[in-house]
């Protein structure tokens, strides 16, 4: 790259870590280089390879939430990993304009309350314009998140599910799957909403959080057998509204019938459930006279009820022999109610089965708002829930209530609207995937899910087996393609825009796109009556409008370059949704065993901090806009990988967003600081200074060497991580290295030699920097993926300040691959217990009550062989972590000896024990009292904004006793270099010259520090 970028670099790092600003500094930099843009364009001329990508459509009919903004966080992961790789994914853009989600959202809005109120008040134009205005507003919204985020998905290249361009190559899945038979229309029992007045695909009805606890009757009634005057058979139901539609009853063949005399009658329930059946109705005097077979009841005829009032039901019992008969089934189950089942064949997917197997009408008397019609008689015009009590109350008066009472269950419910469903029998069209199962089985198998748990919930999915309803009763969708012929009901299917004009009767004029109500006005001539074609009346389910994407959203040429895709990924309930819609629309397209995609990871829902579903219901709906004019996208990316799998449900709470997160990405954006302060001030070239230049100089040390040797295993351990879609554990990687490895021991390590300016070691503070570039640019490119925001800071204001020569962004570095001459895993080893020791002298330290900076005379350790020649060859380094002068390595006697003597403490872990002499003379209590004050005084340099680097004129240390100074005096050439002064006063009494004095407490005295920074800004 060669194009000079506008940067803010100059700025430098701030001496707090300032997110939000960070961040909005880098956002707008990124916008006005065109980053993104330009990164995709470099990606396109030159790769390593081409990874597939299609975009989960969000659904315009609202706003983003944080379950949204973890999911396009884990997208714009993958894809920013995969660039850096070298790969060219075409991540653009798509979203999901049509359908019932975005036509509820519109009719409120609107204050409709139903359909035939939508289409009587607003008409289909009007409100087709009012949909398309509602989905741009909600797009605006959805963009803004993205750019918050920092997700670098390209809008400019987007689908749109509405557009006519999208539409026709939608149709030709339904043109393939015509050609093949396997679409169809056909009555069909399917899960209705009275609320959205459409039906449902069985995928719909089993969506994440459908099935709510709901109360329903719970009635026990009685039929009667005909020609039997006081035998009945006993059954029961939570729908009494089905009794209306009723036609047969049912029972298991092989199972054993008890006829159980109650009182002066007799009724029929298979035999295992008569005393638990008797003992829930409290009858306590009863006698079973009687067993028969279920296959013995075939055929026994029963009355049904309700005849006086359902005029219909006689005109379908003389229809056809079985209606309002016994038959057999296998369905029945014995082990729950009576055993025996009423069959309303209009209401339930069995019951039509039994009906359509043996011919019996179809009896389903309902409007499009589920209210009965005509043929339902006495209930007519009343909504078929409703009549839940009219039927209970008509038993009762005619003697067949045994009991009734509510019952509290799970019930399925619109996942849109969240009215209790009802099953209905209607004319529907169905996509026949049950036809085609092996091969969606087939192709499911091979593609890779990562995790076991959600692999094996899809495929259980799919092994349903059952047709696909298709079909809506909607408004604002793409047209199903189905033209009848209104004289011989003879049917064609159009493929595309030029094909349904070319066939036209009468082209239209104006305004026209593939949309009701203007493609219902086009009409065909029929071949072959020559009567008129009118289309179909229905739209397509939206599940079908965006499943059609990978051969929609592209050109013919593209869908060959890019699908099957390499890695899609979205939220668990799509395994009923989008990555089943995919799958079947691909396999019916191509006619191969073969998924349009090659991996898919389904994520966890997110909850709120309590753990509950987030819903506008309950007010605790998180906004992703909102919550990041507040919060960072870096820390909010950052927390939502690290805090649980990506499989799993995360309960998100906002107030843990400043805590472990930030003190992470704080911990590495210090660490730049600190790197960037000391090697601008000794001119550190890492054009010059490089690794090789140290090695070949020899000023690399063990410290150097092992957190380079560690650095390769976490580059391995986090691609690795990220390759298995583990990206909590590959994140988990990343803070281990900085806040373990780099901060807590590699730095502390090495920060003395920094502290002098000395030109004889100027060379070996070189290598450190060396080292430090290595390591933490390393880690910039790391982090890059997970934190966009903070990995390009820093690249602009630390590495790039350094060496200008660098990509212009972050984003166009290349993928850190690990080195295998670096990688020393004895070195690792002995490092492990070199730490394991000096952690047992902190252990004995505090045992003692003694702090860490205080130094001690002598340690002993008793350990094998191996752990002692190991901490001699980093005996200096382990006696400067350690704090202590000396070591010496001994034998278990004289340890023991030694560890029941006055004035040592030990320390012991597996067969390593640490002895410590904690006796402490003159010399020793002034070196840690020494300590104690540079510690106080380097803190109050950084809190007054000075850099490591910055030398001051004089420290003025007061109150401090004549005994505190006596013991100092000694140390002070030490302190002076450690606080970096040219001067140190020690004092009984402030002075009296006007300084600002800070207080600040030492143990249980305090001590006031003034700061005289003079002249001696040494910093570049």
């Amino acid at each position: 790259m060669t194009a000079k970028f506008k940067t803010d670099s100059e700025k430098g790092l701030t001496v707090e870590y300032r997110l939000l600003e960070l961040e909005e500094e880098i956002r707008r930099f990124w916008e006005e280089n065109h980053t993104q843009q330009r990164l995709m364009e470099a990606k396109q001329k030159s790769n390593k390879g081409l990874l597939g990508y299609v975009e989960g459509p969000p659904t315009l009919n609202g706003v983003p939430h944080v379950g949204h903004a973890r999911g396009r966080v884990m997208k714009d992961l993958r894809y920013r990993w995969k660039t850096m790789q070298g790969y060219y994914v075409p991540f653009w853009g798509g979203w999901d304009c049509q359908g019932l989600p975005v036509e509820l959202e519109v009719e409120r809005q609107l204050g409709v309350k139903n359909k035939r109120e939508l289409l009587d008040r607003v008409g289909e134009e009007h409100f087709i314009q009012e949909c398309k205005k509602a989905i741009m507003k909600y797009q605006k919204a959805w963009v803004e998140a993205d750019r918050k985020l920092g997700i670098f998905i390209d809008h400019s290249r987007a689908y749109w599910t509405y557009l006519d361009s999208y539409i026709e190559r939608e149709w030709q899945y339904l043109k393939h799957a015509w050609d093949q038979g396997l679409l169809e229309e056909g009555h069909y029992v399917v899960a209705y909403c009275p609320g959205c007045q459409t039906s449902l695909s069985n995928a719909e009805v089993g969506y994440e959080g459908t099935y709510q606890l709901v109360e329903d009757p719970s009635l026990y009634f009685k039929f009667k057998v005909a020609d039997k005057p006081k035998e009945y058979f006993l059954v029961w139901t939570t729908m009494p509204f089905t009794l209306i539609t009723d036609t047969m009853l049912a029972v298991r063949p092989e199972a054993e019938y008890a006829r159980v005399q109650v009182g002066d009658e007799v009724w029929i329930l298979v035999k295992q459930r008569v005393e638990p059946i008797m003992k829930e109705l409290g009858i306590e005097k009863y006698t079973v006279i009687a067993t028969v077979t279920g296959k013995s009841l075939e055929n026994t005829k029963y009355e049904y009820p309700f005849r006086d009032i359902v005029p219909k039901q006689i005109e379908l019992e003389k229809s056809h022999p079985s209606v309002h008969r016994v038959v057999c089934e296998d369905f029945v189950d014995v082990e729950t109610a009576t055993g025996i089942v009423h069959l309303s064949p209009g209401n339930g997917e069995e019951d039509f089965f039994a009906a359509q197997k043996r011919g019996v009408p179809i009896f389903a008397p309902f409007d499009d708002e589920v209210k009965f019609t005509r043929e339902g008689g006495k209930f007519c015009g009343v909504f078929a829930r409703d009549t839940d009590s009219m039927v209970i109350e008509e038993l009762r008066t005619r003697g067949l209530l045994v009991e009734a009472k509510p019952v509290k269950h799970e019930y399925p419910t619109c996942w849109r609207s969240h009215h209790k469903l009802v099953w209905l029998a209607r004319k529907e069209y169905f996509l026949r995937t049950d036809k085609i199962n092996g091969k969606v089985l087939e192709a499911a198998e091979k593609v890779a899910y990562f995790y076991d748990e959600t692999k094996n919930r899809f495929i259980s999915f799919l092994k349903e087996r059952k047709p696909w309803c298709i079909s809506r009763e909607r408004v604002w969708g793409a047209p199903l393609p189905v033209w009848k012929c209104r004289e011989c009901g003879t049917k064609t299917i159009v493929s595309s825009k030029k094909e349904l004009l070319e066939r036209a009767v009468e082209k239209p004029r104006g305004e026209f796109e593939l949309h009701k109500p203007w493609v219902d006005r086009i009409t065909f001539k029929c071949q072959k009556c020559g009567g008129t074609m009118h289309r179909e009346d229905f739209v397509l389910d939206t599940w079908h409008n965006s499943g059609a994407s990978p051969y929609a959203r592209f050109t013919d040429e593209e869908f060959s370059k890019y699908v099957p895709v390499d890695f899609l990924t979205e939220a668990v309930d799509q395994t009923r949704g989008w990555a089943n819609s995919l799958l079947l629309e691909h396999v019916i397209l191509t006619g191969k065993a073969e998924a349009p995609y090659k991996a898919f990871l389904f994520q966890g829902l997110v909850n709120d901090a309590k753990g509950r579903k987030m819903s506008k219901s309950l007010g605790n709906v998180i906004e992703a806009n909102k919550l990041l004019e507040k919060y960072s996208a870096d820390i909010f990316r950052f927390h939502s990988l690290r805090k649980c799998s990506p499989i799993d449900f995360i309960s998100f709470d906002p107030n843990e967003l400043g805590r472990r997160t930030y003190q992470i990405l704080s911990t590495l954006y210090h660490l730049n600081r600190f790197f960037l302060q000391n090697a601008e001030f000794d001119n550190f070239n890492p054009q010059r200074q490089t690794l090789q230049w140290a090695k070949k100089g020899k000023q690399l040390r063990s410290p150097d060497f092992w957190i380079l040797s560690k650095l390769q295993e976490t580059i391995d351990a986090y691609t690795a991580k990220l390759e298995t879609c583990e990206f909590n554990l590959a994140v988990a990687v990343l803070e281990d290295f900085v806040i373990e490895s780099l901060s807590r021991l590699y730095v502390p390590m090495v920060r003395k030699e920094l502290w002098t300016d000395d030109p004889e070691t100027l060379d070996r503070r070189l290598a450190v920097y060396a080292t430090l570039w290595h390591a933490l640019r390393t880690m910039t490119l790391l982090f890059n993926p997970v934190t966009p925001y903070l990995s390009e800071a820093l690249h602009q204001k630390v590495y790039r300040k350094l060496d200008p020569e660098l990509p212009e962004s972050v984003n166009f570095e290349s993928w850190p691959e690990s080195d295998k001459k670096l990688r020393n895993k004895t070195l690792e080893e002995d490092f492990q217990t070199l730490f394991k020791c000096v952690s047992l002298v902190y252990s004995a330290r505090q045992t003692a009550g003694l702090k860490r900076r205080w130094p001690l005379s002598k340690l002993v350790v008793v350990a094998p062989e191996k752990v002692c020649a190991a901490l001699k060859s980093f005996e200096e380094l382990f006696l400067e972590l350690a704090n202590v002068k000396a070591a010496d390595y001994a034998n278990g006697k004289k340890a023991t000896q030694q560890a029941t003597s006055e004035g040592w403490m030990s320390a012991s872990e597996g067969d390593v024990q640490i002895f410590l002499d904690v006796r402490r003379d003159e010399r020793l209590l002034g070196a840690g009292l020494m300590r104690d004050l540079a510690r106080r005084v380097q803190a109050l340099r950084k809190e007054l904004g000075y850099v490591p680097t910055d030398i001051m004129e004089a420290v003025y240390i007061s109150e401090l006793d004549e005994e505190s100074i006596r013991l100092l005096e000694p140390h002070l050439p030490q302190m002076k270099e450690l606080v970096r002064a040219k001067t140190l006063h020690l004092q009984g009494d402030r002075a009296e010259e006007e300084m600002k004095w800070h207080e600040s407490q030492l143990d249980e005295k305090k001590v006031s520090i003034a700061i005289s920074p003079g002249t001696a800004k040494q910093s570049s």
